[in-house]
C-alpha cells in the first residue's frame, strides 16, 4: 500500500436514493453499528486482547454483499468453513460495527443456532449451547454494515460529477468492517463473492466474474470465481458507473489489464494503459514468475485520504489524480509518480499477495520489498529518470527519521492496534528498502535475485516469515547473511562509520594503505540514546587520486565489531580521497572530517558519481544535526558543490543550505535570505518560473523546486512578484501555467499575498470540482503568513462548507512560522477535529507540534497531547516523535548559533 503523506480530496456525502427492505431485527447481543460492542455481564466471556485464538481458522469463505453505492448500510450474508482444533462452545472472529441479524453452525448435517456475545470495537464470539466437536463446521451469518461517507476504510462511498460509486479498503484491520473474519494475514484461504448491486452498476472484485443475473427491483447479481488463498485485508471490490479501458495482455499468460475509471474518464487512461502491461513484464522477468492472478485491474478512486493505493489481488485501487490525467496535465512528474506506484503495487502481486507475511511484524516483507522494486523495474525501464537517484532521497529522508530514539525497528513487535498502524511509516517503505539495496549489493544482484526467487516458489499462496526470506536468500548467495541482516531489522538507528586513513609502516617496512574503520549509533545533538549499539554493515568504499591517469580502487568488508581495519591492498600510494558509502549503497553515515571532505569535494566532486555526491551532502547534514561539524564549515562548502551543474546535486545543495526557520535568528534574517540569493540566485532566475521547450528532464524536475525556495526563503523580489502575476492568471485560467509549478507558484504568491489573495482562492476552493485544482487552491489557503488569514484558513475546518477530508490540507500544510496559531487553534478545537478529521490521519494531529523549537513550548505540546493521544490509534508515537523533534531542535539551535551567527554575519 501506499500511503499519502499530506491528502488533499474532495468528497460529497452520498444520500441513499434506494429504499431496502427493513431487516429482520438483531439477535440479542449482537453488535450494534451506533454503540460500542460491550460485555453485557460482569461474567460475560473475555474476548481476545489483539490476536484472535488458534482453537479455529478458516477454510474457505463465500460472502453475498447487497451494495447500494448511494446507501448507508449494506446487506451481507457469509457462510465460512471452519475448522476447529478442540471441542469449542464459543468461537471469536473479528467484526467491527456489524449488526448480526443470524446466526448458526452447521456440523453434520445439523444446524445449531448461535449467540452472539459482544466483544469490543473488534471481536464478536458465536456461542452454542452444546460444544462444537473439533473437526470441520460451518458457520453461516447474516447482518448489516455501515458505508462510510467520511474514511476511506473499510466500505466507503465516493461521488464524482454526480455519480455514485462504493470501494473497499480492508489493510491493514478493516475487513472487519465488511465481513465476520479471521482479520489476521496468517490466515490465508479462498474467498468467493457474490454482489448484489445497481442493474447499471459495473461490479469488480479480484477474480472475472463467472454468472451475472438481472433482480427485481432494479438489481442485478454478480457472482465471481473463488479467489486463491488471500488473507481477509487483500480482499477488494468496487461499485459504480465505471468507464471499461481495455489495456491489454501482459505477461507469459496473456492476462487481460484494463485500466478503470469513473464515468466519462476514459480518455484520461491512455498513459496508464500504455505503460502498465510493459512494467508488469518486467516484473514477471524479474521474478521468473509468471502473475499469479487471472486478470489485473486498476482502479481509479476519486478521492483518497489516507492511502493513495492498494494491491489487492487483481483489483488494484489507485488515487485518481495519480493515475489519470488530461492532455495538459500529463507531464512529467505525473508519468513517473504513476509508474513509481503502480510498480510498486503490482510488485505486491508477489510480495504480500502471492506470499503474505505471517504477522504484521513482517510487514517489511510487503512494503520495504515492493519499494526496493521500483528502483529495480524504472532503472532499466527509463534510465534517463535516474531512479537510484530517487532511492538516495528516500534513504535520507528514512534516515532522518531513524536518528530518534522514538523510532521503530524494521521488524517490530507488535503488541497493539497502534502498533499495527505504526508499521506503515519511512521505516518500513524506505529504510526497509535501503538495507534490502545494502545486502544486495554485498551479495550479488544475480545471486540475490535467486534468493528471492527461491523464497516467493518455497511459499506460493502461503504465508512466510523474516527467518524464512533469509534461508532462501542465504542459501543461493552462498553466504549466511541471516546474523548481518537482522542487526539491522531487529534494532533501531543508523550506524555512524568513521575512518582514519593509515599508511606506510614502522621501522622502513611499508604496508598498503588502510582504513581504521569505527562504528556507532548516529545520535543528533540533544538524543538521550546510547552511542554504543553496533550492527554487522557491509562497508563498500572507494578511493582515487588527484591527478589524471592515476586509477584509483574499491574494498568492501562486513564490519562486524566496533572496530576493524580496510585494507586497500590495490593503492600504490596513500589516496588523495577516500569515499566511505561506495556507489550510496549503505544505510550509514559516514563521518568524514574537514581533510576528508576537502579531498571529496575538490573540483564539486567530479570523481564520485551523482548518487555519491548526493551521499556526502546528505551525511554533512547529519553531521551538522549531530554537532561533529560547524555549520559554517557546511554552508561555507556549498560554493564548492555547485561547481558541478548537475540538478540533482544542486537540489541537495539547496536542501543543505535550507536551515530550518528556528534555527536562524531573527535579526539575521535579511543575511540569511541574502546568502541564498547569492549561492543560488543566478540559477534560480535562469531557471525562471516557465518552462522551455527541449529541456532536460531533470531541469522539468528542479525548478519547482529550486524557484520558490529562493523566491521565498531568499526573498527574491523580482521571483515574488512574477509569482504572484502567475498565481492570477492560473485563477482566471488553469491551463495559463504549466501544471509542473502550478503549486510553487501559489506557494509563494499565498507566502506573500494579502486579503484579497485569500479571498479570491477561498471563493475558487468553493467551486472546485477537479481533484488537482482544489489541492493547489487548498495549499495556496493554507500558505499565508498572516496570523488573521490563517485563523480564517483554520476555520473552514469547523464549517461545511468544504468536506472534511478536503480541508484537511488547511491543517497539516500550514506555513512552520504559524505555528503558534496553528496550535492554538488544535487546542481550542481538538474535539471537533478529532471528530471531522478523516480516519488514519487523526493519528497525525500531534504533528502541528512539531516546527516548534524551545523546550517550553515542547512542555505545552505534550501537557496537551498525553491524555489526548490515547484516542488516535497509532498517535502515541506522533507524539513521542513530535516532542523528540523538537527537543533536538532546541539543543541543535544552541549548539550552532554562534557558528551560524558568525557565518551570516560575513560581508
Amino acid at each position: 500500500m501506499r500511503r499519502r503523506l499530506l491528502p488533499a480530496v474532495v468528497l460529497v456525502l452520498a444520500a441513499s436514493c434506494a429504499e431496502a427492505p427493513l431487516p429482520p431485527p438483531p439477535l440479542p447481543g449482537a453488535s450494534s453499528p451506533n454503540a460500542p460492542n460491550a460485555p453485557n455481564a460482569p461474567n460475560a466471556p473475555r474476548p481476545p486482547a489483539l490476536r484472535l485464538p488458534r482453537t479455529a481458522a478458516p477454510v474457505r469463505y463465500a460472502a453475498t454483499l447487497t451494495l447500494v453505492p448511494a446507501a448507508a448500510t449494506f446487506d451481507g450474508v457469509v457462510d465460512l468453513d471452519l475448522t476447529l482444533t478442540e471441542p469449542a462452545a464459543l468461537v471469536w472472529l473479528n467484526a467491527t460495527a456489524l449488526t448480526v441479524r443470524e446466526a448458526r453452525f452447521e456440523v453434520g448435517g445439523r444446524a445449531l443456532p448461535a449467540r452472539v456475545v459482544p466483544g469490543g470495537d473488534d471481536f464478536l464470539g458465536f456461542a452454542v449451547d452444546e460444544p462444537l466437536a473439533a473437526g470441520a463446521a460451518r458457520l453461516h451469518v447474516v447482518y448489516q454494515g455501515q458505508i462510510s461517507s467520511k474514511d476511506d476504510r473499510g466500505v466507503f462511498a465516493e461521488k464524482e460529477d454526480g455519480a455514485d460509486y462504493l470501494f473497499s479498503q480492508f489493510e491493514n484491520t478493516e475487513a472487519r468492517r465488511a465481513f465476520p473474519c479471521f482479520d489476521e494475514p496468517g490466515f490465508k484461504v479462498p474467498w468467493q463473492l457474490t454482489l448484489r448491486v445497481p442493474a447499471s452498476a459495473v461490479a469488480l472484485s479480484n477474480t472475472p466474474p463467472v454468472s451475472e443475473a438481472g433482480q427485481e427491483g432494479g438489481m442485478k447479481t454478480v457472482r465471481f470465481a473463488e479467489t486463491k488463498p488471500l488473507p481477509s485485508y487483500l480482499v477488494a471490490f468496487a461499485v459504480g458507473p465505471f468507464d471499461l479501458v481495455d489495456a491489454g495482455r501482459a505477461g507469459k499468460q496473456g492476462t487481460p489489464v484494463r485500466i478503470v475509471t469513473p464515468r466519462g474518464k476514459a480518455s484520461q487512461a491512455a498513459h496508464a494503459a500504455k505503460v502498465t502491461p510493459e512494467l508488469l513484464r518486467r516484473l514477471e522477468d524479474y521474478f521468473g514468475i509468471p502473475y499469479p492472478y487471472e486478470k489485473l485491474d486498476i482502479v481509479a478512486v476519486p478521492h483518497l485520504v489516507s492511502f493513495g493505493a492498494m494491491e489487492n489481488a487483481g483489483l488494484i485501487t489507485f488515487f485518481e489524480s495519480g493515475m489519470l490525467a488530461k492532455a495538459d496535465e500529463d507531464t512529467l512528474s505525473f508519468e513517473q509518480r504513476y509508474a513509481d506506484t503502480v510498480t510498486h503495487e503490482m510488485a505486491h502481486q508477489w510480495f504480500g499477495d502471492l506470499v503474505t507475511m505471517s504477522w504484521w511484524d513482517d510487514v517489511w516483507l510487503n512494503e520495504a520489498f515492493a519499494s526496493w522494486m521500483e528502483a529495480k523495474i524504472l532503472l532499466p525501464y527509463k534510465p534517463e529518470w535516474r531512479w537510484d537517484l530517487e532511492r538516495a532521497r528516500a534513504t535520507a529522508g528514512a534516515m532522518h527519521g531513524d536518528a530518534l530514539l522514538s523510532a521503530r525497528r524494521i521488524r517490530q513487535e507488535i503488541a497493539s492496534r497502534d502498533d499495527i498502524q505504526n508499521a506503515f511509516d519511512e521505516i518500513t517503505y524506505s529504510k526497509g528498502a535501503a538495507v534490502i539495496g545494502m545486502f544486495e549489493a554485498f551479495a550479488g544482484p544475480e545471486r540475490f535475485r535467486r534468493g528471492i526467487a527461491r523464497y516467493l516458489g518455497e511459499h506460493l499462496h502461503g504465508n512466510a516469515t523474516s527467518t524464512d526470506f533469509l534461508a532462501a536468500v542465504g542459501a543461493e548467495t552462498r553466504a549466511d547473511l541471516a546474523p548481518a541482516f537482522s542487526t539491522f531489522l531487529d534494532q533501531p538507528g543508523v550506524p555512524l562509520v568513521r575512518a582514519e586513513l593509515v599508511c606506510g609502516g614502522k621501522g622502513g617496512a611499508e604496508k598498503p594503505p588502510a582504513l581504521a574503520l569505527s562504528q556507532s549509533r548516529y545520535l543528533p545533538l540533544g538524543s538521550a540514546g546510547a552511542a554504543a549499539t553496533t550492527w554487522q554493515i557491509p562497508v563498500c568504499v572507494r578511493w582515487g587520486f588527484g591527478k589524471a591517469g592515476e586509477s584509483g580502487g574499491r574494498a568492501c568488508t562486513l564490519m562486524k565489531e566496533r572496530t576493524a581495519t580496510l585494507a586497500l591492498p590495490e593503492a600504490k600510494r596513500c589516496p588523495d580521497w577516500v569515499m566511505l558509502d561506495a556507489e550510496n549503497a549503505g544505510y550509514y553515515h559516514a563521518g568524514y572530517t574537514g581533510a576528508a571532505l576537502g579531498g571529496l569535494l575538490r573540483g564539486g566532486g567530479k570523481q564520485l558519481t551523482v548518487a555519491e555526491r548526493l551521499s556526502v551532502i546528505r551525511d554533512l547534514g547529519a553531521l551538522v544535526a549531530s554537532g561533529d561539524l560547524p555549520v559554517a564549515e557546511a554552508l561555507g562548502r556549498i560554493p564548492q558543490m555547485l561547481e558541478d551543474a548537475h540538478p540533482e546535486v544542486l537540489q541537495a545543495a539547496l536542501g543543505l543550505a535550507l536551515l530550518r526557520e528556528q534555527l536562524i535568528p531573527e535579526a539575521l534574517r535579511p543575511s540569511y535570505a541574502r546568502f541564498l540569493r547569492k549561492t543560488f540566485g543566478a540559477r534560480a532566475r535562469a531557471v525562471g518560473w516557465l518552462p522551455r521547450a527541449g529541456e532536460d528532464d531533470h531541469l522539468r524536475l528542479l525548478r519547482p523546486y529550486l524557484v520558490p525556495m529562493v523566491a521565498d526563503r531568499g526573498e527574491d523580489e523580482a521571483l515574488i512578484a512574477e509569482a504572484r502575476a502567475l498565481a492570477l492568471r492560473w485563477l482566471d485560467d488553469p491551463g495559463a501555467v504549466s501544471p509542473d509549478v502550478a503549486d510553487a507558484v501559489l506557494w509563494v504568491a499565498a507566502t506573500h499575498g494579502d486579503r484579497t489573495l485569500f479571498d479570491r482562492l477561498h471563493a475558487e476552493a468553493r467551486k472546485a470540482k477537479d481533484d488537482r485544482r482544489i489541492h493547489r487552491i487548498l495549499h495556496g489557503m493554507a500558505s499565508f503568513r498572516d496570523p488573521a488569514i490563517v485563523r480564517d484558513a483554520l476555520a473552514v475546518l469547523l464549517t461545511d462548507e468544504l468536506d472534511a477530508r478536503v480541508a484537511v490540507d488547511l491543517l497539516f500544510q500550514q506555513d512552520p512560522r504559524m505555528q503558534d496559531v496553528v496550535f492554538d487553534f488544535t487546542r481550542k478545537s481538538f474535539d471537533a477535529l478529532a471528530a471531522r478529521v478523516p480516519g488514519e490521519l487523526r493519528a497525525d494531529l500531534p504533528f502541528v507540534g512539531e516546527p516548534f523549537c524551545d523546550e517550553a513550548h515542547r512542555d505545552e505540546v505534550e501537557r496537551f497531547f498525553k491524555d489526548r493521544v490515547a484516542q488516535l490509534i497509532g498517535g502515541p508515537r506522533n507524539l513521542a516523535k513530535t516532542l523528540e523533534r523538537i527537543t533536538l531542535c532546541s539543543s541543535l539551535r544552541r549548539a550552532q548559533e554562534a557558528s551560524l551567527t558568525a557565518f551570516l554575519k560575513k560581508p
